[in-house]
């Protein structure tokens, strides 16, 4: 006959008191773990997987048992949750917040690709010619006026536009003086703005994932309108902001759309033609 073991009265200030049974599922965790008390897993298959099954269990030991101790409080759920998240995953940080940055990300390429299509079909077939001109063209000094000439040769309105500004203050901020040169084109009485070496404008020091897929986005050969192109800069202008700013650093005035856009809306003289007719004379961008 097997013998049975029998809880033993504790002796308490002289009065026998029994010792409260403990539940087996307690009992089980508060033994030293170890996979030979796995019933029913393999031999093989413990000896060779140990390291794996080992941390885990470990941890889930200790998550099972917190709980028990105290299972109303919630704090003590969301620490199970995220310890769960670390055993089994073998990471310590939680997903949601990368699946809201790429959500967030998608969301702000569709609204940049949206302000980049050309207004209107004579935009996009300019477009495709200046940026087929643009690669076969050497990077070099000559480089606008070959494009210019190629544009005209076709039977366009183009020409080189150089803009100049004086020294300013944009806000709090110094804008100092300069110039800047692009192309464009008269189509239907609508003046289209055409910069070859557009993105090259918006690269930044250590940019955040966001802004780095906002930055290859951009076209190389912008196309397009004044108001078109006004949107664009602050568009990208406010994401590379952000980017500073998640990465703790500070966002230089040249950086600032009001400075970028000195480029295209500052007051410019338009050269004349190397072939064809004379466009005409000096004008004003529109602001």
């Amino acid at each position: 006959m097997p013998f049975r073991s029998k809880v033993q009265p504790i002796n308490i200030n002289g009065v026998a008191t029994r010792q409260a049974p403990r539940s087996r599922l307690k009992r089980l965790f508060e033994r030293p773990f170890s996979l030979k008390n796995l019933a029913g897993v393999d031999s093989s298959l413990t000896r060779s997987n140990s390291e794996e099954f080992e941390p885990s269990s470990v941890c889930l030991r200790r998550m099972v048992q917190n709980y028990i101790e105290d299972p109303d409080s919630e704090t003590q759920s969301q620490c199970i949750v995220r310890n769960h998240w670390n055993c089994f995953s073998g990471s310590g940080t939680d997903s949601s917040d990368e699946d809201e940055e790429s959500s967030s990300s998608r969301r702000v390429l569709r609204s940049l690709k949206s302000l980049l299509l050309c207004a209107n079909v004579s935009e996009t077939v300019l477009e495709t010619k200046a940026s087929e001109i643009v690669k076969r063209e050497v990077e070099d000094k000559s480089r606008l006026k070959n494009v210019a000439d190629e544009l005209v040769a076709l039977g366009y309105d183009a020409a080189i536009c150089k803009s100049r500004w004086e020294k300013s203050k944009l806000k709090s901020y110094r804008v100092p003086a300069g110039d800047y040169e692009y192309l464009d084109v008269n189509i239907g009485g609508e003046r289209v703005l055409i910069d070859i070496d557009f993105r090259s404008k918006f690269k930044i020091a250590k940019p955040t994932n966001t802004y780095e897929s906002i930055s290859k986005t951009l076209p190389n050969v912008f196309v397009g309108q004044a108001d078109r192109l006004k949107k664009v800069v602050v568009f990208v202008s406010k994401a590379a902001k952000k980017s500073f700013k998640k990465k703790g650093l500070f966002m230089p005035p040249w950086r600032r759309a009001e400075y970028v856009l000195t480029k295209w809306v500052s007051q410019y003289d338009r050269a004349k033609q190397t072939q064809g007719e004379t466009s005409g004379e000096a004008g004003a961008a529109e602001n």
